[in-house]
């Protein structure tokens, strides 16, 4: 997973800065020092204790702990390292209201992400430091996605990712809890942890006027007859002719008149 979302920061141009943090925690910042955005990147392998809540918990709160605070005496916070990467003091100013971190969460089964709702909610919504997004995945998803990643050949990696997302039944079943383990559910997933990763839409032309629609759909009988009726002057003569297999004569539709004057039966 790591690899992979190394190359989506690579696609939107941002580099990673060796020596910040970790193993387990890496530093982005974009090319262009115009470009305020700085983002941690926290990888956490859940599958050892992911049905133990206490121990999930103090691995997501791992990354604040080290970002605020010295790991030994001698050693300096994740934070100082961060601002001590800069050339530029004017941008290293920058990182306190412009970093966020995205936690990628490592599980065996994917099910297990819903006993921990309220933990991920008050982590992504916790003030302190950075913004957080939580990601979780499982192994059999990432070996999925860049299975079908390799499909696309020479398209992009994000015209890829927008790809595979464009499904409207893999979306109805999403949105019923259903195949949660899907390639579909991990890049939806994508789409909503990472702030910079977009969704391209599809161009569509806008449709036709509703009475535009209608008349393509009707047949030519019933248009002539919409058309006869929008016209507000005509007579019975003009209304027979609109029937394409009536046919009569003048002196036999004068004869119909004079019997419907008389009574005629």
């Amino acid at each position: 997973m790591n690899d992979l979302i190394n190359k989506i920061f690579n696609s939107y141009n941002y580099i990673k800065i060796s020596g910040i943090g970790n193993e387990k925690i890496e530093f982005y910042k974009h090319k262009s020092a115009k470009i305020a955005n700085y983002f941690l990147v926290n990888t956490i392998d859940c599958r050892g204790f992911e049905d133990d809540e206490e121990k999930v918990i103090n691995a997501l709160e791992q990354l604040e702990n080290e970002y605020s605070k010295r790991v030994t005496s001698n050693d300096v916070s994740l934070k100082q390292r961060i601002i001590e990467s800069f050339d530029d003091i004017k941008e290293a100013s920058q990182v306190d209201k412009n970093i966020s971190a995205i936690y990628l969460l490592l599980f065996k089964d994917i099910e297990k992400i819903n006993n921990y709702r309220n933990v991920v909610y008050s982590i992504e919504e916790s003030p302190n430091y950075f913004k957080r997004y939580v990601l979780p995945y499982t192994q059999k998803q990432t070996e999925q996605l860049n299975l079908a990643l390799s499909q696309y050949g020479d398209r992009s990696l994000v015209d890829a990712l927008c790809q595979i997302v464009d499904n409207e039944d893999n979306y109805f079943e999403l949105v019923e809890g259903k195949d949660l383990n899907s390639t579909y559910g991990l890049v939806v997933r994508m789409f909503s942890k990472i702030p910079f990763l977009q969704y391209k839409f599809k161009t569509e032309l806008a449709p036709d006027p509703i009475e535009i629609q209608i008349e393509r759909n009707l047949n030519k009988d019933l248009i002539s007859y919409h058309s006869f009726l929008d016209n507000n002057e005509y007579n019975i003569e003009d209304i027979l002719l609109l029937e394409n297999n009536f046919v009569i004569s003048e002196e036999d539709l004068d004869k119909e008149i004079q019997k419907l004057m008389k009574g005629v039966k």
